[in-house]
């Protein structure tokens, strides 16, 4: 199974109940209940379960899935309220408190720890609660990067929030692994070169941070539409009339988050565009990016 607890091996404590006591269960999961990851025997029971999995069958790690911030769900403060925790920031505490019951345990025994951390970047209270997971992991899974699956691309102070994540986990020395999910407002190949060429503006070069696709549309999960091989980073980003570039040792790497079209930027030097060959100037609509390779 792929739960770190099955519901016959559960407590009554280790479930979350709405006002009437009744067990709660996600909206969108049939079947999936709620677990309060602030009880203490939830957290050894789960603790003890994934350790012997893992050493089972030999995994490197454990990704978590919905480590979350807030419960979501259709629960909390977005649909029925939950007896256990009167407030979402009451739930994120408890999930931090999951995480430094679990996370250091295996990190000591050499695993890897990814918890998938729902959260949204431009909420203080719920940065401060993911930073204060950071000592208890070694990677933050980050499932909407850049879009949500149906919407349009993140842009201005949506984008630039979503992108510090990135930064303050690196700085941590906690690695990212973003996915970016489509096919969104502009197509899935246009979410491609923006999901990616935003994680390569921040990537620190060294860390084994990574970026993925996954669409409903289904297909192959890898593209070489998403742009060259171009090696490692010389630079910070810069901005240029609201267009942030970074050069890379084997290439360039450009995005515009803003509001605006047809903004035209020089880029000094000529460059390969795959689709319209040797260019040293490129013009971005909002929400685009490109991945150009040095000739």
């Amino acid at each position: 199974p792929s739960t770190g607890v099955q519901i016959e091996d559960a407590a009554e404590s280790w479930f979350l109940h709405d006002a009437d006591g009744n067990r709660l269960i996600y909206c969108d999961y049939d079947g999936v209940y709620a677990a309060n990851m602030g009880d203490p025997g939830y957290q050894a029971r789960w603790l003890e379960n994934v350790r012997s999995r893992v050493a089972a069958d030999g995994f490197d790690g454990v990704m978590m899935d919905d480590t979350n911030i807030f419960p979501g769900h259709c629960l909390g403060s977005k649909g029925t309220a939950i007896a256990e925790y009167p407030t979402d920031e009451a739930y994120g505490d408890a999930v931090v408190q999951f995480m430094a019951a679990v996370g250091p345990s295996l990190i000591a025994d050499g695993l890897l720890v990814a918890p998938n951390i729902a959260m949204n970047p431009w909420d203080e209270t719920m940065l401060a609660q993911t930073e204060a997971m950071l000592p208890y992991i070694t990677h933050w899974v980050r499932e909407y990067w850049m879009r949500w699956e149906d919407g349009e691309h993140f842009r201005n102070s949506t984008w630039a929030s979503t992108l510090d994540t990135m930064r303050i986990a690196q700085e941590a020395g906690v690695a990212y692994l973003a996915i970016t999910k489509g096919p969104g407002d502009e197509g899935a190949e246009a979410g491609q070169f923006y999901g990616r060429a935003s994680w390569l503006l921040v990537w620190d070069g060294a860390s084994d941070s990574a970026w993925g696709y996954f669409g409903s549309e289904g297909g192959d999960p890898w593209s070489p539409t998403w742009g060259p091989d171009i090696g490692l980073p010389l630079e910070e980003a810069v901005e240029t009339d609201g267009v942030w570039l970074r050069r890379y040792g084997g290439g360039i790497v450009l995005v515009n988050p803003t509001d605006d079209d047809g903004v035209v930027v020089s880029l000094g030097e000529t460059y390969v565009d795959p689709d319209l060959g040797d260019v040293d100037e490129v013009t971005l609509d909002r929400g685009m990016a490109r991945v150009l390779a040095r000739p």
